[in-house]
Formats: C-alpha cells, structure tokens, sequence
C-alpha cells in the first residue's frame, strides 16, 4: 500500500529531519517526485477575477515561445488554504470566446482541470473514479459566456457525481490584453481529506483557446492528452507556506519552461534559438540564465547567455532567449539545458526541453 509521507505529522522540532535511504530531508522540503507546490493564500480571499492575491503564488507560465504570443500565452497560479484551493489564469487573448453550452465549457477558452487528493493506494490511479466522494476530480472552469465576463464551472461528462460542487466559485474579469479567472475549489467536496502545510496532491492545468470558435488548441502544463484518461498522468503538487529558492530545483522544469527550434525564415545563415519563461513573481529572483550545449558523452560544447524580453507589461509577460549557430550542432546530435542562477549567482534549477505530446498531434 503507497504511503505519503507528511512531514508536519512526523516531525515535532523545527530543526527536525526525515532519513530515506541516502537522503536527508529537512522539514519542509519537497518530498520525492514532486514537481509544484501550491503556496498559503492570503487571507480572506475574494473570488472576482483580480489576481493581486496571487502576486506571491506558485506560477506555471506557458507557450511563451509560441509565434503568436498574443493569442497564446498565460500564466496559471496555485494556492491554498485550510478551507480550500485555489488556482488562477491570466491570458493574452484578443479573440476571447466561449459559446459552449454548460455542460460543455470545454469547447471554448478555459481552464480544463484535473485534481486527485486521495491518500491512499488509488492516489494517481489509472483509471478517473466515478464514485461521489472518491476524492478525485476532472472538471473546466472557465471566465466567459459567449464574449461576455460570465464565469461558469461544470463536471466532466460520466463523472457527474464525483463532488458536491459544495461552495465552488469562479471570477473573471477582462483585461486590455487578455483575460483573468480566479477558482475556488472548497477541500469539504473531498471527504476524509485534511489540507495542512506539506501534504502532497497531484493535479493537472490544461489551457483551451478557441480563438472566436470552438476549441483549436491546448497546452497541458504538467502532464499531456493522457491527463483525460489517467489521474497516474497528473504530477505531485506540495502544499507549502510559500515558495522557496530550495524548491527550484524540483520545479523549474513549469517554472521556468523552455524551447529550442529553428525559425523557418532566417536573414541569415541558420541559427537556433532557445526561449525560456521567467514567472512574474520570481522574476527579480532570477540573476542570469544560460543555454548550454553538450556532446551525447556529456562534453560541454559551449554555453550561451540568455537575454531577458518583456513582452507584455501587463502581468509581466517576460522570457529570456538566446541564439547561437546551427552548425555548432547538429539536431540529434547533442543536449540543450537551460541553467538557471539566483541573483547571488547560485544554480538554482536545470531544465530540459518538453518531450511531450500537446494540443492534438503525437510526436514532439
């Protein structure tokens, strides 16, 4: 039987530690697999589509390398507290939309959600549970009606019983550049379930654009298609106090997500260029970052420095890029990692490109 660890429960001193095998843990770090965190809400929480309550909370930005950055980019939050989670989108969006009935918020712009809280052997189980109360959920909230701010929540079809839906909320609002919605999603829909500070849940964020339409793309920003099908697809989340520089290492992979390709229309001769997302809430934290090249062996064969680009100001859309000579290496021929350093020029995380399967095509 899977046992999750809660370090709050084991250990009674602050100064206390936690031994697996070779490791040592100290209190409060991330246990083993986790890749987020979902930092402590402020208190009083008000549901209405303002995000200045998530200023300090985890970020998961996406498609910042996209070629169309105004109908593609966002940033998802993630919060929590005794009463319940709480998560947040804002979006770069000329082109909001949804005209989906409301059994079917997915056929437009929204948030296609995917959350498991159970501590027990069916955690991340192959298979979403049908049953009322079985502590997992696959659900969309999204902030549109049409073209108008109306705020909607449903359950996936077949799962209709899963939650209560007992105290669910979502706000919006629309912004000059895009769109930003705000979830509540009350821990009494998941029985038996005790929110506190290191518990670790598994969840999934997918982002749907329609562009005027029905829904023409989506970007998963921990897992892939797989999500709909498998709650064993959704990564470990951690419930923390807040964000610490420690965590970096486990979560800059969604922290901080990367690219590299090569543009089709050149001036030039080749060059590759590599994109690399700063959340906003880190992005002071962040002294410098670099893109470097290895030989299959492991031989480093050069590094570049990224330069940083704020793309929108408006909720400090911002990545860094570098470029370098494509024939420096050939594709299929060498590693890229991006490193990224601390303002006192401590390597903080190493991130790798998404070998994964997004929106509907198979292959990367």
């Amino acid at each position: 039987m899977m046992k999750q660890i809660r370090l709050s429960q084991l250990f009674a001193s602050v100064g206390a530690t936690l031994c697996l095998g070779s490791e040592t843990l100290p209190a409060h770090e991330l246990e083993p697999g986790v890749r987020g965190v979902a930092t402590r809400a402020p208190e009083k929480m008000t549901i209405d589509g303002d995000l200045r309550e998530f200023e300090n909370a985890f970020c998961t930005p996406v498609e910042y390398h996209h070629a169309n950055l105004r109908e593609r980019a966002a940033q998802f939050f993630y919060m929590w507290d005794e009463t319940a989670f709480y998560a947040a989108l804002r979006t770069l969006d000329t082109k909001l939309f949804n005209g989906a009935p409301n059994d079917r918020l997915w056929e437009g712009d929204g948030v296609e959600w995917y959350f498991d809280t159970r501590q027990d052997e069916q955690f991340r189980s192959q298979a979403w549970p049908v049953a009322a109360g079985s502590g997992a959920v696959h659900c969309y909230w999204v902030g549109l009606t049409y073209d108008n701010v109306a705020p909607r929540f449903c359950l996936r079809p077949g799962f209709l019983e899963v939650i209560d839906k007992a105290g669910v909320e979502v706000g919006s609002r629309k912004t000059e550049h895009g769109l930003e919605v705000e979830f509540k999603l009350p821990w009494a829909n998941f029985p038996g379930f005790v929110a506190e500070e290191d518990v670790v849940i598994a969840l999934d964020s997918e982002l749907c654009y329609s562009d005027g339409a029905e829904r023409l793309f989506r970007s998963f920003v921990f897992g892939s298609p797989l999500s709909v099908q498998q709650p064993a697809s959704l990564a470990k989340v951690q419930l923390v106090d807040s964000l610490e520089a420690d965590h970096w290492a486990n979560c800059g992979p969604v922290m901080f997500p990367m690219r590299v390709d090569t543009a089709w229309g050149q001036p030039s001769k080749p060059r590759v260029t590599g994109i690399i997302a700063l959340p906003p809430g880190q992005m002071d934290e962040v002294g410098r970052v670099v893109f470097r090249l290895t030989k299959l062996d492991g031989a480093v064969i050069a590094e570049f420095p990224a330069k940083r680009e704020t793309f929108e100001e408006e909720g400090k859309f911002t990545r860094a890029t570098a470029s370098w000579p494509a024939d420096i290496a050939a594709p299929g021929n060498h590693h890229v990692t991006a490193i990224v350093f601390d303002r006192s020029w401590t390597e903080r995380a190493r991130i790798a490109p998404r070998l994964v399967s997004v929106n509907w095509e198979t292959g990367y």
